[in-house]
């Protein structure tokens, strides 16, 4: 099953993950349902069985040539017959060979104890020509048993978006699918995976999007030009060679500076290992160069071209280790930025400078100019073995700093065409959240910061006098800082997340009048069919930083308190809390946009509620209420949870949320006995004092 593995990988990088940490993806307006019943004949050391895939997802209605064409949420339904299912038992270890997770559909209490993932091959034709799907590999959880004397295993995903290349017909046909089934985790460690190939007894269409031909407007990311010219003129994304094509662009390893970023932390025994040609992205990103000898701070615009992964780590997410790592390279390049200082004995000094990439020092022509990269990431699951504590991004790369146009009092300073540093390190780190503050996707954008940035001494300034001790002793020196916001990094070759062919712009938030925050929801109440937790009132108190330009993720920090609240039990009777209910760890407030409607929404994450229940006659129990940490077959712990919804005239309604009643509440209250299911409504309306004004910019 090894070769599943490698289909699954690709996408791994975009889709799979992004599924499973819940991230929005957005779906056109005008959506249509697609999908089929396909037999199947598979076949391993278990003999020969059938089964049955139901396959379900939603298209646009209609489509542009040259505009990507995005399929909705993938879901999965696999039908085992009952005799294929006892063959999978305990067996002596052996290493298994699953693919990564991609999403997961819980199961309840009462379903089989089986779990598996599913690769399936699907081609996409259309006049343009077919092509592979590129779907990933979808972790499949039993479902509860529906009678009809099967055993249902469902999983979802998501697939990469397809970009039509001439009008016509654009259909998705779905072939062979590759099964890898094991039991529970009470048994993983000892059980022997069941690996099955199977083939469809005909070819199936799932459906097919009406492609029309576009306006004339080019392509984004399908530019005319050849593929080492920049895309267009009003900015610098360009194609660089696929892993493999060219040893001047992969991963330096030669260059222990570079290098490092891949040693800590180490990557753990027990994961599959993937080659890959990378997928071409360009990212934009804006911030500031704090210069600590000059007391002052320069705009930065970077853009870079990258390709990732062109290596990937993935972990068994039966057996462990709970591990995704993405490596790449990537080569990036300065727009020329001007800064106005006090130098050259306190005068206005107004200088243009730009970085230049450039090979480690004393690397020949032919090594790497590209930087690395390195995306550390981890399913939210309980998986065996070392995990990924804190999802983040890594980069490293050498550049030198080139000074440009220069004037002093008003006066133009001419430094020549050579003025510059030597190679110098430049290493960032982007921190992507954990499970208490939320995760955000490296491709959605982040923040990175660059501390300790050395710039090395300038030569070759000046036309009629050496100048380079003189900016050399303006600016160079240790313990320079950068911090940068990128947009959302852009799939050339789709033209998924690009504007005009390139990176977006950051999306940036700006808060208005910040500080001490409170936001009271009178009252706040969460239910389930006649089961109900009520509060008469909720609070929550953050601390927020007044500016412009903020990131959206962590915009705020606080807790919470929840006072004169009851739960009513399904069936009738209704018990008091005592006290307050309160919030264990830190809340957090995240921004996002809503991709239907551009409107800004708010996160509130973190949430894990503590409440003390009076039962009478001397009895009480704890109601915990909070998201849950799942395995591939049950719930086995808690995780903090969220609340989702707009933000307007200074409240925040709630719309959507992930809050379950806990696995360690110890009440035993009907309707709040099912860790794995969520309330079906949150009901507040958080009202901020003083009321925040948060946009963006």
């Amino acid at each position: 099953m090894h070769r599943m593995f490698r289909g699954a990988a690709r996408t791994a990088a975009i889709a799979a993950l992004t599924v499973s940490s819940g991230a929005l993806v957005a779906v056109p307006p005008a959506i249509a349902d697609i999908g089929a019943d396909i037999g199947l004949v598979c076949s391993g050391k278990a003999g020969t069985h059938q089964v049955a895939l139901r396959i379900d997802s939603t298209v646009p209605t209609s489509g542009t040539v040259g505009q990507p064409v995005q399929l909705g949420t993938i879901k999965v339904d696999v039908s085992l017959p009952p005799e294929l299912v006892k063959e999978v038992e305990p067996a002596p270890s052996v290493e298994a060979s699953a693919p990564p997770v991609t999403g997961v559909t819980p199961s309840s209490a009462t379903a089989p104890a089986l779990g598996g993932v599913a690769e399936i091959q699907v081609a996409v034709r259309g006049l343009g020509g077919d092509r592979r799907g590129g779907w990933p590999a979808f972790a499949l959880a039993a479902a509860p048993p529906r009678g009809d004397g099967a055993v249902h295993l469902t999983g979802s995903g998501v697939a990469p978006p397809v970009v039509p290349e001439s009008p016509g017909g654009l259909s998705w046909s779905a072939g062979a699918v590759g099964l890898s089934l094991v039991p529970d985790e009470t048994t993983a460690k000892d059980a022997e995976e069941l690996a099955l190939r199977c083939v469809a007894e005909k070819e199936t269409v799932l459906g097919t999007v009406d492609v029309k031909r576009g306006n004339g407007t080019a392509v984004p990311g399908a530019s005319s030009a050849s593929p080492r010219q920049a895309a267009a003129p009003q900015h610098l994304c360009e194609m660089i060679p696929a892993g493999g094509e060219d040893p001047r662009y992969a991963i330096n390893r030669d260059d222990p500076k570079l290098a490092a970023i891949y040693e800590s932390p180490p990557k753990p025994d027990g994961t599959f290992d993937f080659p890959d040609t990378g997928i071409m992205m360009c990212i934009k990103a804006t911030g500031f160069f704090n210069l600590r000898k000059a007391e002052n701070a320069a705009p930065v615009a970077v853009e870079t071209n990258a390709r990732v992964p062109t290596e990937s780590s993935q972990g068994n997410p039966f057996t462990g280790p709970n591990w995704s790592e993405l490596r790449g390279y990537s080569v990036n390049q300065t727009y020329p930025a001007s800064a106005t200082l006090l130098g050259f004995g306190f005068m206005p000094t107004r200088a243009e400078a730009r970085a230049e990439q450039v090979r480690p020092p004393g690397s020949g022509p032919g090594a790497p100019v590209t930087g690395n990269l390195r995306i550390l990431q981890s399913q939210p699951l309980a998986i065996p073995g070392p995990t990924v504590e804190n999802h983040e991004i890594r980069a490293a790369a050498y550049i030198r700093l080139k000074a440009g146009q220069t004037e002093v009092n008003g006066v133009p300073l001419d430094l020549g065409d050579k003025c510059m540093t030597s190679p110098t390190l430049l290493s960032a780190t982007g921190f992507m959240g954990n499970l208490r503050t939320g995760t955000t996707q490296y491709d959605q954008g982040q923040t990175l910061i660059a501390e300790d940035f050395t710039i090395p001494p300038f030569s070759g300034c000046g036309v009629d006098e050496d100048l380079s001790p003189i900016l050399t002793a303006s600016v160079s020196g240790a313990g320079n800082y950068a911090n940068l916001e990128s947009g959302r990094w852009c799939l050339v070759e789709s033209g998924h997340n690009c504007a005009d062919g390139a990176g977006e712009l950051p999306r940036t938030f700006t808060v208005y009048p910040g500080g001490a925050v409170t936001a009271v929801a009178k009252p706040f109440t969460l239910t389930n069919g006649d089961a109900e937790f009520r509060c008469d009132s909720a609070t929550m108190r953050f601390t927020m930083e007044r500016g412009r330009w903020q990131s959206r993720f962590r915009l705020g920090k606080g807790d919470m308190a929840l006072a004169d609240c009851q739960v009513k039990a399904s069936d009738g009777p209704v018990y008091q809390v005592e006290g307050e209910v309160t919030q264990d760890g830190a809340l957090w407030i995240n921004m996002i946009i809503n991709e239907t409607t551009g409107d800004p929404e708010m996160k509130i994450n973190g949430v894990l509620l503590n409440a003390a229940v009076d039962l009478g006659g001397g009895q009480k129990c704890t109601l915990r209420i909070s998201d849950e940490l799942r395995s591939l077959f049950a719930t086995v712990d808690e995780r903090p949870g969220e609340m989702q919804g707009t933000y307007g005239n200074g409240t925040f309604s709630v719309q959507a949320h992930t809050l379950k009643p806990s696995v360690k509440s110890t009440c035993q209250i009907p309707g709040f006995t099912e860790p794995g299911i969520p309330f079906s409504s949150a009901n507040g309306d958080f009202a901020f004092d003083p009321v925040q004004q948060i946009t963006t910019p």
